[in-house]
């Protein structure tokens, strides 16, 4: 269970420094942490900055989250137990460390670069494009400020221009990655057998005392798992968008307001290069005068396209982003003109109309559909948001699931114990209703002390959750599965002798024989050939067992292996060829690729201890104890 959880947090450089993480965990149904009552005592402190409690438990939970969108049964406190906080705790260190060392190296992260990454987040996109009301509901879904989320942002960013230069400059020795290259090139030739358990005699039925104690061996197989029961009510965001109304009035105002949309204002595709010296744009600009185009031009001064293209842009919206006196002069050129230098804020610009799209104006009768749905839309986003707000209060004065329910007129459904996998195994025509069938999950992991909650299932799809009864752990009477426990035991019977034959033939074949001859002595079918190069062999996803083995081995060497239900492999090798490099001269530069991604990671993860050090770091072993205490229950282990 933990080793998922620490799978996540070896990789925990790059996604904690080099990503976005706030953005991450706000905006991927991560919201606010569930580990609620958090002070605001510091754990730490690292240049001069205070590292608080609730910090570390939120971001203790956000990182539960994320490993259980792939393991759904991680456990909470099992995790912190064996020291997932400690983690996190450090890692917390670690990022705060840098983005102070960054600020007071001068680096500086301009409000226009933060509004830039918002902008790019999918979650506050409608149809591509930014969306002002998306943003501000989903803000307030999370319970987050647009505060916290720029802090956030700006400090990832220090972050990311502090490191990524570090990891970027690792380079490989060629006699590293030579000798790995040549074992992927490497060649074997042997053969593979299968034992299976049908060839081998069926034993005798087993008397009592056997069926008893193999019984008692596999108590787990013939118990059922816990069942949980409980209620749920679907805040139903159909039901709220279904009462809400836009007036006339509300649909004029709004036309009015986005004239650039409906009223018909042009808009060019354009394309700039921001310098810091006038110097370098007169430079950029007389390039282009010369005849250079302007894509040329700004290859030169080191712009790729993605760099210098910023799409269709309105005058008004281009001069918000820049300057009124940047948009005039963009506005003025001919298509495919391109303006002399002009100074903003930001630098000096250089900017191209690539085409202009003519003002296409649409009446209000034209645009009203499209208006109501949007205005209808935004509004049930923001009632939907005040709801979850409003009932998430109630919950945390432990307001009752039914007072609830009634309040907010929800409609209240029961499901009765079932397993995580939801089987009623007290009805085996049970059938789960769609609507609850993700709430399972969420009902195991609950704790049954902390009463009703409010479950998020989606961007937009919320249910308030009771647990009801859970029933314990419970094994089914010998007599109930003994024809199950009978069969069971014969087909172990029979595993056991499969076993018993494949040693014999691995045996055998040590001793001199040939794999086909100790097999034909055993009256069973000959091997099967398995050939090729390593690279060949290991190429998939998920490398079958045998292969596995077939792998490892020595020229002249076999090892039986289990083949699940079927009974046994026997691999066997015969020859081992060394791999030429020569032969695959690309392997080594991809080789030597690969170590420098791993040996980045390692010596990013190096200068961020060093960085710790250099801005000083205060560590509050009470604060991480008490911490530790909220989650779990317990100190932590020393």
């Amino acid at each position: 269970m933990i080793s998922l959880f620490r799978k996540y947090l070896t990789s925990w450089f790059a996604l904690g420094i080099l990503g976005l993480v706030l953005v991450a965990f706000a905006f991927t149904g991560v919201g606010n942490t569930s580990f609620g009552g958090a002070t605001s005592t510091g754990v730490a402190t690292v240049g001069g900055q205070d590292i608080s409690e609730a910090k570390l438990i939120a971001e203790f939970d956000r990182a539960m989250r994320r490993a259980r969108q792939q393991d759904p049964k991680l456990d909470v406190r099992a995790a912190a137990r064996q020291g997932a906080i400690g983690e996190i705790y450090e890692q917390l260190i670690a990022t705060t460390a840098l983005e102070k060392f960054g600020a007071n190296s001068g680096i500086a992260i301009s409000d226009r670069a933060v509004d830039g990454e918002i902008a790019s987040v999918d979650a506050f996109r409608v149809n591509g494009k930014f969306d002002q009301a998306t943003y501000k509901n989903l803000l307030a879904a999370q319970r987050l400020s647009e505060r916290d989320l720029r802090d956030g942002i700006h400090g990832d960013l220090i972050r990311k221009q502090l490191v990524t230069p570090v990891i970027a400059a690792t380079q490989v020795p060629r006699s590293m990655a030579e000798p790995y290259a040549a074992l992927l090139l490497e060649r074997r030739t042997g053969s593979i057998a299968v034992i299976p358990t049908t060839s081998m005699p069926v034993p005798p039925a087993p008397t009592d005392a056997q069926l008893t104690g193999f019984y008692a061996s596999h108590a787990a197989q013939y118990t059922i798992p816990e069942r949980r029961g409980f209620r749920y009510a679907n805040l139903d965001r159909d039901k709220i968008a279904a009462g809400v109304e836009v007036t006339d009035a509300e649909i004029k105002k709004y036309y009015d307001a986005n004239q650039e949309t409906y009223g018909g204002a042009e808009q060019r595709k354009l394309a700039q290069v921001v310098v810091p010296e006038e110097a370098k744009a007169n430079a950029l600009a007389a390039a282009i005068k010369g005849g250079q185009s302007f894509a040329a031009a700004a290859a030169a001064a080191g712009f790729a396209a993605a760099d210098t293209d910023i799409g269709q842009q309105t005058k008004a919206k281009f001069a918000a982003a820049t300057s009124q006196a940047v948009a005039d002069a963009a506005f003025a050129v001919p298509a495919k003109g391109v303006t002399t230098p002009v100074k903003s804020p930001f630098g000096w610009h250089v900017v191209e109309t690539v085409a202009i799209i003519p003002a296409h104006t649409r009446s209000l009768a034209d645009a009203r559909a499209e208006i109501v749905a949007k205005l209808k839309s935004d509004r049930t986003d923001q009632l939907l948001a005040d709801t979850v707000g409003k009932i998430e209060d109630a919950l945390s004065s432990r307001t009752s699931f039914a007072d609830v329910a009634k309040q907010y007129g929800l409609a209240v459904v029961a499901v009765p114990p079932v397993t995580r996998a939801g089987a009623n195994p007290a009805d085996p025509a049970y059938t789960i209703p769609p609507a609850a069938a993700p709430l399972v999950a969420k009902a195991f992991d609950a704790d049954p002390a902390d009463g009703t909650s409010l479950a998020q299932l989606g961007k937009t799809q919320f249910a308030v959750l009771e647990l009801g009864d859970i029933v314990p752990p419970s094994p089914v009477p010998l007599a109930k599965v003994r024809a199950a426990v009978t069969a069971a035991w014969i087909d172990d019977a029979r595993m056991r002798s499969a076993k018993a034959v494949a040693d014999a033939v691995v045996a055998e074949v040590a001793a001199g024989k040939s794999l086909d001859a100790a097999l034909a002595a055993h009256q069973l079918p000959a091997a099967r050939p398995l050939n090729g190069r390593r690279i060949d062999l290991s190429n998939q996803q998920q490398v079958p067992q045998p292969v596995q083995a077939f792998l490892l081995l020595g020229a002249g060497k076999s090892r039986a292996i289990p083949a699940g239900a079927q009974g046994y492999w026997v691999v066997h090798v015969d020859t081992v060829t060394a791999g030429d490099i020569a032969a695959a001269p690309q392997l080594v530069a991809s080789a030597r690729a690969q170590f420098a991604q791993s040996t980045g990671d390692e010596i990013g993860a190096a200068f961020a201890q060093a960085v710790a050090a250099e801005v000083g770091v205060r560590r509050n072993a009470a604060a991480l104890a008490a911490a530790t205490t909220r989650i779990v229950g317990t100190a932590p282990a020393k």
